[in-house]
């Protein structure tokens, strides 16, 4: 059955290759990465391709075109140079005196519109893969035409030869010969175009292509012509109604069909000299077409060669045209390789557990907590993250934004945000016990124990935000919800109503050294018991106290508790983030013995234990989401503190403490562990009391907050191998922050008047400054503080 190609038959011009078309660039040996389009640039424009595509795809750099046509002429200035020299004759029924050389012009045109590049010799045109090999295998004789004997052996010699791409601008005539073939090259891997002919009529008359393997079927694909317009050219045929058909499954042509400029394609036009130019049109200038695309994106990721997906990319990123959707006319539209160079479908990463992760739609889900400072190492690695398409092809993409920092800046501390306004009432009792109670409407606590800024939406708070502490002889008790538990369980290890307390708990914060876990676990209830130690240890140590204590963080839940309760949600019981699903829980228990060196020196010694789920030293992350740093983790703390009394009134405190998270497994995320971490604070606080007036106290503290000094975290780096394999390696990143923060505060409580019944109104104020702010290099902020208490 005689075959012959599919170029129209109007008239060829003749263009001399020098100079005659404007626009054209030469490349030059400075911009080794520039791509030329020369005479090409109005149909690479049609096709989205772009010189950042080329670059990419290195131009189709390692894949060979095979060209079943009228041979190719291999001095020909834009092939010149990339020709196998595997090419041959592999014609059967006539005889090819000059091996694989084209002598109908056809095929060069063909070979260069799918491989072209502009060369040093003059202006030139460019292929869609001009760093492709280009392999002829000449099946049509000097008119063009030839049988299917000849076209099925030119596809089975393609395929032999290692082609991954074959080019048939020809009539597609499914005989049993070239069905055969078809099948043959397919199970190889290669993806094999035909033009869709030039008849203005259906393919292949509207029959059915029978006989055909499945591999077939998915590495088929058929192109049609349009006009520079994009409009459907006069002469191209369209897919209509048939389907080509692999036992009991069939697809139809308008699903492996795409559109691409076919008409007054400049092309090399042999017939006028070896390096002359010329318009050519027809769907054969279509399909070359489609095929350098396939080179390209096979160049770009191997995987779509090895699970035979180039051609469903290019049909799944095509332009619609006509009837939305697939259609008997357009089939899937005009091919769009912006777009097929982009993500199509989910995108994902591979997670610890070896599954896919989608991350397209994620926003952070790691809020960082001041011992982590900005996870700035991590970071670094996630801004340029390997994740997966639907089609398994690899992409950078940026996850940085996957970590958020804690509002640490000086406008998030004193925009708009008053000071906590607590009320407090005192009963005092014949036997000498005190009851306390205090209450509050204010601003959250974060993660670092300081306030937060609420949204508009958060509002206020109702009374109760809540602490309750009686004392009595040298026992002294507290329970609560929503207060600093470290407040507390300072008052119970000094002693009630003591300037060391102060310092070393401090509502405020200013100090809070030793019990800086107990810190990470509040805004929950909290309880505090603190006792003299009487009998031979208390004898033995000249004096001593016992202090326990437990406090806990609130799970937070996907609903505000305001829409949950239907009232005003209370911020003092920790943070809400809505809609994420982010959970912070934390319970943390201390345990601390004081005892008296000598006159005015007084010593203690804690031990904390965290446990923190969805947490690490006060960051918070998403369960079972991209970046967590493992699902549970415990860290325990030793702190030793003393105080000394230098003069009346006046004590100076030094407080330290080390911290160890143990190593953790994450079976989620990117992160698939962490090693042992080490941290440590340490600050002092100089108090004095009766400064001004009697009753006062003046407070200068000097701090470094919890800090991660040693300790890594495993992140999972994914890369991509030559043949497409996804490989993951482990790669150890530092958890140090890269800033040290140091406070330093000073602050001052006087009491302004006293009522008949024993009600008190005093005035409090600080100044605080923070130098790298959160462990963050460069963030400072500083604040000034001034309220009212109110004690009756």
């Amino acid at each position: 059955m005689m075959v012959q190609n599919t170029r129209a038959r109007a008239s060829l011009t003749r263009l001399v290759r020098v100079g005659l078309l404007a626009g054209a660039c030469l490349p030059s040996a400075a911009a080794a990465q520039t791509y030329a389009t020369g005479y090409s640039a109005g149909w690479w424009s049609q096709l989205g391709l772009t010189n950042a595509i080329e670059v990419a795809a290195t131009g189709g750099s390692g894949i060979t075109i095979g060209l079943v046509d009228t041979g190719v002429v291999a001095t020909q200035a834009d092939v010149t140079g990339r020709v196998s020299t595997a090419s041959a004759c592999a014609a059967r029924t006539f005889t090819c005196p000059r091996g694989y050389t084209d002598d109908n012009g056809h095929g060069t045109a063909t070979a260069a519109i799918a491989a072209g590049a502009v060369t040093s010799t003059g202006a030139g045109m460019a292929g869609v893969a001009p760093k492709a090999t280009i392999l002829s295998e000449k099946a049509l004789n000097v008119g063009g035409s030839g049988t299917d004997t000849d076209v099925a052996n030119g596809i089975i010699k393609a395929a032999d030869a290692g082609a991954k791409v074959i080019n048939l601008s020809l009539t597609y005539l499914p005989t049993n010969a070239i069905v055969t073939a078809i099948n043959y090259a397919a199970a190889k891997g290669a993806v094999l175009v035909f033009a869709g002919g030039n008849s203005a009529t259906a393919l292949n008359g509207g029959a059915n292509s029978t006989g055909l393997s499945a591999a077939a079927l998915t590495h088929l694909a058929f192109a049609g012509s349009v006009s520079g317009a994009n409009k459907l050219s006069s002469f191209s045929n369209t897919p209509g109604s048939g389907y080509a058909v692999a036992g009991t499954t069939r697809v139809s042509y308008a699903s492996l069909w795409l559109m691409a400029p076919g008409e007054s394609i400049v092309a090399p036009g042999i017939q006028y000299g070896v390096n002359a130019l010329a318009y050519w049109s027809g769907t054969s200038m279509a399909a070359p077409m489609v095929s350098g695309a396939v080179a390209l994106l096979e160049a770009t990721w191997p995987v779509l060669y090895r699970n035979g997906t180039a051609t469903a990319v290019l049909f799944a990123s095509a332009t619609d045209m006509g009837t939305k959707g697939v259609d008997s006319t357009y089939g899937n539209g005009l091919m769009n390789l912006t777009t097929a160079f982009k993500p199509l479908g989910t995108l994902s990463v591979v997670e610890a557990n070896g599954k896919s992760l989608p991350v397209t739609s994620l926003t952070g889900s790691l809020i960082t907590g001041g011992a982590l400072g900005a996870l700035g190492s991590v970071s670094a690695q996630l801004a340029s993250y390997t994740a997966f398409d639907g089609y398994q092809r690899n992409f950078t993409v940026n996850l940085s934004g996957l970590i958020a920092k804690q509002p640490v800046s000086a406008s998030s501390i004193t925009a708009a945000l008053p000071a906590p306004t607590v009320t407090t009432s005192s009963t005092k009792f014949a036997d000498g016990g005190n009851l306390t109670l205090a209450y509050t409407d204010g601003p959250s606590l974060g993660a670092t124990g300081r306030p937060q800024a609420l949204s508009s939406r958060d509002g206020y708070a109702g009374h109760d935000g809540w602490a309750l502490s009686y004392s009595q002889g040298g026992m002294t008790l507290a329970a609560g919800q929503g207060f600093p538990a470290a407040a507390s369980f300072a008052q119970a290890l000094w002693g009630d109503a003591t300037p060391v307390a102060d310092a070393a708990g401090t509502t405020a914060g200013t100090l809070g050294v030793s019990t800086a876990l107990t810190g990470l676990a509040q805004g929950g209830g909290f309880a505090a018991l603190g006792t003299d130690l009487d009998g031979w240890v208390g004898r033995a140590l000249g004096g001593a106290r016992l202090a326990l204590s437990w406090s806990g963080a609130p799970g937070t839940d996907s609903l505000s508790r305001r829409d949950l309760a239907g009232g005003d949600w209370n911020p003092w019981r920790g943070p809400v983030l809505t809609g994420g699903g982010l959970d912070r829980q934390a319970d943390a228990v201390a345990a601390g013995l004081n005892w008296t060196l000598g006159p005015g020196w007084t010593t203690s010694l804690s031990a904390s234990l965290l446990d923190e789920r969805d947490g690490l030293l006060g960051s918070r992350y998403r369960g079972g989401g991209v970046v967590g740093l493992g699902d549970h983790n415990d860290t325990v703390s030793l702190g030793l503190a003393t105080a000394v009394t230098l003069w009346p009134g006046g004590s100076l405190m030094l407080d330290a403490s080390l911290a160890r998270t143990g190593a953790a497994d994450n079976a989620h995320g990117v992160v698939s562990g962490i090693g042992p971490l080490l941290a440590r604070s340490y600050g002092l606080a100089l108090a004095q009391r009766d400064t001004v007036t009697e009753g006062d106290s003046l407070t200068a503290v000097w701090r470094r907050p919890l800090r991660v000094v040693a300790g890594t975290a495993t992140l999972l780096m994914t890369s991509v191998d030559d043949q497409g394999y996804a490989t993951t390696t482990p790669m150890r990143v530092s958890l140090r922050p890269d800033g040290a923060e140091t406070d330093m505060a000073l602050s001052y409580a006087a009491p302004v008047a006293t009522g008949r019944w024993g009600q008190a109104l005093s005035v409090t104020g600080s100044l605080e400054l923070r130098q790298d702010a959160g462990n963050i290099r460069g963030l400072t902020d500083q604040v000034a503080r001034v309220g009212l208490n109110f004690r009756f």
